[in-house]
């Protein structure tokens, strides 16, 4: 529940702290005087969105609230959102003049979704406008999932629905795709016997080319290769046989002149590197093939090579292989589409096996607890004035898997004797949508933990002894939790454990918004003014202790 409540710069707020207590805290004031605000303030804190108008100009917003959670099971969501537990959480939202928010929980930065998250097990608001959600198929279903204690069941359906949702959008885009791939095939199929056909093999493209290039100058080759080795050594006025001679002849000085040796070493050296030479001049020139057939082939070969690359605008052998290889891959995907259509096919019957299965099980709890749902109701009615309403809840069964289910759900009302039931929000006035609404909250409230409830206004459209009902279901929802009731009716507000007045405030240039707590007197006198206004009479103050039980 909510301990404390701090607000600083917030819309007509300076300045505020208040301290909830346990039970009912009723809430008062007059219209317009900031109640709103207040509820403002507290969503804000829930994770809702904020702009820069929520805080005064050239200061920052800072919202705070001090939760106590010990005895409401919550360490287990803490864990799975990574945020530290503590029985005391502090919760804390600042909103710069510009509209930049920041949250934190026990001084973490969280995202909103996080602080949404957490919100949603520690208040819940209700407001006038939510009456609207009597008439909502979701809201219906909630109620009904709510007292039939279906939260884990639920979790799993809703687990299971989410996995054939997703198993169906596969199966779509897998069927999709083979039938683009079937119109596709023959044309793939085509390019890839083409390609294969061709036999590619890295850098077989360059090596022709280097071949074509000698093939295409064979007889020049040739001719040049054996020229030289001539002149090296084919003839007695050969290179060779002249450097031989020179050779021998330096080589008799070597032991009368240093220097001829040192030279004849040296052109031992060329003799032997020239001979090497003239040996693979030999060879080379005898390798040379001159045969039009082999350049022929080798430039029919190039051409195709050229041509496939053309028409795959690909830029180099390597290029091609590649594009060969991933039309190879369309292929194998093509052949592989039955069976992969085949396995989701049968994977999705089998999660829409268990779903089934466990929407049966859903229908059957929420069948169970829709007399009790039915009767609660109604006995409360009774007592809130509504003697001849009647309710009736239409659970229908149907084929198709839904998000919680296969059941939709009508929630049909009768106010009164002789009148057919039809949908609730169909026939339902404002007052008897408020006790509904309040019927329901209570409903939800015995069978859902959550520490502190909220209602704005729940009561509008009643007063009386209706009121005085109305007041008492609530305080009887205070003796498990904490309710905080905003109310305008002084028989509501008597039955408050704690009472806060809300009120403005105006000096020559500002208006503030004011919230404090009543003593015993101040209570008396606030609820003997809801009674009978400015004029406060001495019988309204009489009748305000009645309703206090102070006389």
């Amino acid at each position: 529940m909510i301990t404390k409540l701090h607000i600083e710069n917030y819309i007509l707020i300076d300045f505020l702290d208040i301290d909830f207590q346990e039970g009912l805290n009723i809430i008062t004031g007059e219209t317009g005087a900031g109640k709103s605000i207040l509820l403002g303030a507290i969503g804000l804190l829930l994770g809702n969105r904020a702009d820069s108008s929520a805080a005064k100009s050239g200061s920052n917003c800072v919202i705070e609230a001090v939760f106590s959670l010990k005895g409401y099971d919550l360490q287990s969501l803490f864990d799975e959102l990574e945020l530290e537990y503590d029985d005391e959480t502090i919760i804390r939202r600042v909103i710069s003049s510009s509209g930049k928010s920041r949250a934190y929980i026990n001084d973490l930065p969280v995202q909103l979704s996080t602080l949404k998250t957490v919100g949603e097990k520690l208040i819940d608001i209700h407001s006038q406008h939510q009456t609207l959600l009597l008439g909502d198929n979701h809201f219906q279903m909630e109620v009904i999932d709510c007292v039939s204690d279906t939260g884990t069941l639920t979790e799993q359906y809703a687990e299971i629905y989410a996995e054939t949702q997703r198993l169906k959008n596969r199966l779509e885009e897998l069927l999709t795709e083979a039938s683009q791939a079937k119109r596709d095939e023959d044309y793939l199929r085509y390019q890839y016997e083409q390609l294969d056909k061709a036999r590619l093999k890295p850098g077989e493209q360059e090596e022709l080319e280097q071949r074509q290039q000698i093939l295409a100058h064979a007889s020049e080759i040739k001719e040049v290769l054996s020229s030289a080795s001539c002149i090296l050594n084919e003839n007695d006025n050969s290179v060779l046989v002249s450097l031989k001679s020179v050779l021998n002849s330096l080589s008799r000085l070597e032991n009368v002149s240093p220097k001829a040796g040192e030279l004849a070493s040296r052109l031992e050296t060329a003799f032997y590197e020239l001979k090497d030479i003239e040996a693979e001049l030999s060879s080379l020139s005898e390798s040379i093939d001159t045969d039009p057939q082999t350049l022929e082939e080798t430039e029919q070969r190039l051409d195709l090579f050229y041509s496939l690359e053309q028409k795959h605008h690909a830029n180099s052998l390597e290029e091609l292989i590649a594009i060969r290889d991933e039309i190879e891959a369309k292929l194998q995907v093509i052949d592989n589409s039955d069976t992969r259509i085949e396995k989701c096919n049968a994977l999705l019957k089998q999660k829409e096996e268990q779903a089934y299965a466990l929407a049966r099980e859903l229908s059957s709890r929420r069948s169970k607890a829709i007399p009790r749902i039915e009767s609660h109701i109604i006995s409360l009615l009774a007592g809130l004035g509504m003697a001849d309403a009647r309710i009736k809840i239409i659970l229908t069964q149907g084929d198709t898997l839904l998000p919680n289910g296969i059941d939709t759900v009508a929630f049909t009302f009768s106010a009164n004797k002789g009148e057919k039931l039809e949908k609730i929000d169909k026939v339902a006035s404002g007052g008897e949508m408020s006790r509904l609404m309040l019927a329901l909250k209570s409903l939800i409230a015995e069978h859902k933990s959550l520490p502190t409830i909220i209602f704005d206004e729940i009561d509008t459209g009643v007063s009386g002894n209706v009121a005085d009902k109305m007041g008492e279901i609530m305080e009887r929802l205070g003796h498990n939790r904490q309710i905080i009731n905003i109310t305008h009716l002084p028989q509501v507000a008597s039955k408050g454990k704690h009472h806060f007045w809300v009120y403005k405030t105006a000096d020559k240039d500002t208006t503030r918004t004011v919230i404090k707590k009543l003593s015993d007197e101040e209570r008396i006198s606030q609820i003997a003014a809801m009674l009978s206004g400015s004029n406060v009479t001495e019988a309204a103050l009489a009748q305000a202790k009645e309703l206090l039980g102070y006389s």
